[in-house]
Formats: C-alpha cells, sequence, structure tokens
C-alpha cells in the first residue's frame, strides 16, 4: 500500500489584502493545529453552526496508488512487452470510475 506522510514544517503563502504582496511562513505543528481551528472556526461562523447550507463548495482528495510489476521498468518494457502507462492508466479509470460513480464506457466516452 502506498503511504503518504506530510511534513512536520508547512508553508503558508498568503496576503493580507489584494495590494499587498504575497507572505511566506513557516507552520510548526503547533501553529498548523491552530491555522485548521481557525478555519473550522470560520466555517462555523459563515454556516451559522451548520444550520445555513454552504451551496458552492469543493472539497480536494488526495489519491494514490503503487502499481508493482515482477520485473524492473526496462525488463517490464523489453522483456515482458508490457507497456506500464498502460496500466496505470487502466487503474486510474478504476478509480475515476469509482469516485465519480460512472461506468468507465460513459468516462472514456466524455
Amino acid at each position: 500500500p502506498t503511504v503518504i506522510k506530510t511534513g512536520d514544517v508547512w508553508t503558508k503563502r498568503m496576503q493580507q489584502n489584494l495590494l499587498t504582496k504575497m507572505h511566506e511562513e513557516n507552520l510548526t505543528l503547533q501553529l498548523q493545529k491552530k491555522e485548521k481551528n481557525k478555519a473550522f472556526d470560520l466555517l462555523d461562523a459563515l454556516s451559522r453552526s451548520g444550520s445555513l447550507p454552504i451551496a458552492c463548495a469543493e472539497l480536494h482528495v488526495f489519491v494514490a496508488a503503487t502499481h508493482c510489476f515482477e520485473n524492473s521498468l526496462m525488463a517490464t518494457v523489453i522483456q515482458d512487452n508490457i507497456n506500464p502507462i498502460e496500466k496505470m492508466e487502466k487503474s486510474m479509470l478504476i478509480v475515476a470510475s469509482t469516485i465519480f460513480d460512472l461506468s468507465p464506457a460513459h468516462l472514456l466516452k466524455n
């Protein structure tokens, strides 16, 4: 399985307003927790503790997959005559089909 680990220190890029320059700040684990709490407090205030719906919102999800072959990449291509990109594309199609709840054929049409 694929394990994704984030670093202990994150970089926050922000502007105080549209007319100021971009500012960078390193966030330690303690500051990350503080920023997360501030974001949830803002969301709570904007939605009046969930009583108001949020009509236009996006959720970004990071999905990772590991592709294992019996041989090295070059041996897979040359000796086994297998195109690893086709295998990865097939896996990506299966994941997209699951996420969007559409058949792979429907995804390939569009």
